[in-house]
């Protein structure tokens, strides 16, 4: 399994996908320790995790203090880049090997296969590009991750990047407390009289006893640095004036302060620029008891801190912890028997693949970037227009008594069928199993073009004969491509054309034909000629659609069934594949 890591990665998926050990191994390659038993999907098979770390430009090398570091790593860094491992091949530290490529006998291809040891100083050269993750888990246990802030825990790890900008602020308070170390250490250039005077005193009376032997008396004095470190984060309740500690108060009030740090940081995190690497948070289902407003302001804040020299990584459950600016990068995570933990391509890779054309790639990017739901359903139904979308999932509901997220399927409104076929193919890179509801008259016009269907199929000779007939009959416009079109002045749309031709009996047989052509490719086609026949009304617009939920609203499974049979066809395709 393989995953590309963008500034804000967020990662969704089902329960017990492998979000949470996709952060866990991304933290591990990082700063790797001993694995337990249970990390080992199979005891006789080493864990190993690759990183390629990227950006390493002579300028980034140029940052990194020590020249003894930067000489370390600089000859396994090739256009730009760097790739490590770490493996562990049982249950204990010393079974772990941290190793970098042999970039010299590696070709171009991913991921390398000669590796060798860390050389002395490439250890501290890593750690400057890509510095300890701070990882932020999920509310599993609180005693440990979210209680006193001590070393290795959430808060700890928050406050230590809060606090940095303040400790460098006091440098006054280091010189300070080095006079104070000088005075009453054992050591110290100028320690007390007092001091050295009991010294002399204890050792000439512990004498008398035990000869040989010398006492002294050794005060120790904390670093700036061990303040913190000693500190209790405490809340007070402004309305009762209670003051507890952070590990007393409730669940949802201790993860909620645990993001406002996040915020916080994230507010007062400026880029900074003399910095070889990034930081990397990582953190597992941020929107954790937080009401909907606080998932947006959150949302908000790691992506500013992404901005902020951060890189960020997270799992989320959560449609509101993505927005058009980020959905992009989002990666989806599945599981399956036979491959185990998989991730499927993220929609930013997807389209470019996809898709050759530039501007089409944008216009496909920008439709798509903002449709949460294609992260959070196991299949993704598309439609032309919001008609389509809105009378499909009620009518869903109102047959199978459930909502169709339910069963992990939703139904999204791509505006045009024009968009249909280029959202079809790059999702399909992704690998979400997409299908497609389209009016009868995609059959012949958006199917075509895109070249789903043949462009000059025999079947669109017969079908525009039978339309110049039905012309000729009730008087609607044709275009010159010999389909219809709108016309104004006869108060004819497109779309009662076609409703005449689904109703006609040969147009009814060759409306079937590219009804099963299309369904072939994972579409289908109202043979009726939309969704208006299926319901069996003759309006369009908001209020028809209104008039139309109302309808459904107070059908049985069994009316929609008889009155609507185009549904439960539509649906049983549906579910089926």
């Amino acid at each position: 399994m393989s995953l590309p890591l963008e500034g804000y990665t967020p990662l969704v998926g089902q329960n017990n996908a492998g979000k949470s050990s996709i952060i866990d191994a991304i933290g591990w390659v990082l700063k790797p320790s001993a694995l337990s038993k249970n990390d080992f999907f199979d005891p006789e098979a080493p864990v190993e995790v690759m990183a390629r770390i990227d950006g390493i430009d002579d300028d980034v090398l140029g940052r990194i203090a020590e020249d003894r570091h930067r000489n370390a790593i600089a000859p396994y860094c090739r256009d730009g880049y760097l790739w490590i491992r770490v493996v562990a091949t049982r249950p204990a530290a010393n079974a772990i090997t941290k190793e970098v490529w042999d970039q010299e006998h590696c070709p171009d291809d991913e991921p390398p296969e000669a590796w060798r040891d860390y050389p002395t100083g490439l250890p501290q050269a890593v750690s400057a590009l890509m510095p300890q993750p701070l990882i932020v888990r999920a509310m599993h246990d609180l005693s440990e991750d979210l209680g006193k802030a001590k070393a290795g825990s959430t808060i700890k790890g928050l406050l230590d990047e809060i606090m940095a900008p303040l400790l460098q602020a006091h440098a006054e308070l280091h010189d300070a407390l080095e006079r104070i170390r000088q005075t009453l250490t054992t050591d110290g250039e100028h320690r007390s009289e007092h001091l050295r005077q009991f010294d002399t005193d204890a050792t000439s009376t512990l004498a008398q006893f035990f000869p040989g032997l010398a006492l002294d008396l050794d005060l120790q004095v904390m670093g700036v640095k061990e303040f913190f470190k000693a500190g209790d984060l405490h809340v007070t309740d402004e309305d009762t004036g209670d003051r507890r500690r952070f590990d007393q108060i409730g669940t949802g009030a201790q993860r909620a302060i645990q993001m406002a740090l996040i915020r916080y940081l994230a507010d007062t995190r400026a880029t900074e620029g003399s910095r070889p690497g990034r930081r990397l948070l990582l953190i597992d289902e941020p929107e954790l008891y937080l009401h909907p407003q606080g998932v947006r302001r959150l949302r908000h804040a790691l992506s500013n801190l992404a901005e902020a020299g951060f890189q960020v990584v997270f799992s989320t459950h959560s449609p509101m912890m993505l927005s058009r600016q980020n959905a992009a990068d989002t990666v989806i995570v599945s599981k399956t028997r036979d491959a185990g933990v998989i991730t499927n391509m993220p929609l930013r890779h997807a389209v470019h693949q996809a898709i050759e054309n530039a501007k089409s790639q944008s216009q496909t990017l920008f439709e798509l970037g903002n449709i949460a739901e294609i992260y959070f359903a196991s299949k993704v139904v598309l439609c032309e227009g919001k008609t389509d979308q809105r009378l499909l999932t009620l009518a869903y509901e109102q047959y199978f008594h459930r909502p169709p997220d339910l069963d992990q399927i939703t139904f999204i409104s791509m505006g045009s069928s024009t968009s249909i076929p280029r959202a079809m193919s790059v999702l399909a890179t992704m690998g979400v199993r997409t299908l497609a509801v389209v009016d009868l008259d995609f059959g012949y016009t958006g199917a075509r073009s895109s070249r789903l269907l043949p462009r000059d199929g025999e079947d669109l000779s017969h079908v525009k004969t039978v339309l110049q007939r039905l012309r000729d009959e009730h008087g609607f416009s044709l275009g010159g491509n010999g389909l219809p079109q709108a016309d104004s002045t006869k108060s004819w749309d497109a779309a009662d054309a076609w409703a005449l031709f689904a109703a006609d009996e040969e147009g009814r047989a060759l409306a079937g034909d590219v009804q099963q052509a299309l369904k072939g490719l994972g579409i289908w086609a109202w043979q009726e000629g939309c969704i208006e026949q299926v319901t069996n009304t003759d309006k369009k617009g908001e209020d028809a659609i209104i008039e139309q939920e109302q309808r459904l609203s107070e059908m049985s499974a069994d009316e929609i069934e008889q009155q609507m049979p185009a549904f439960k066809a539509c649906f049983d395709w549906i579910r089926r594949l």
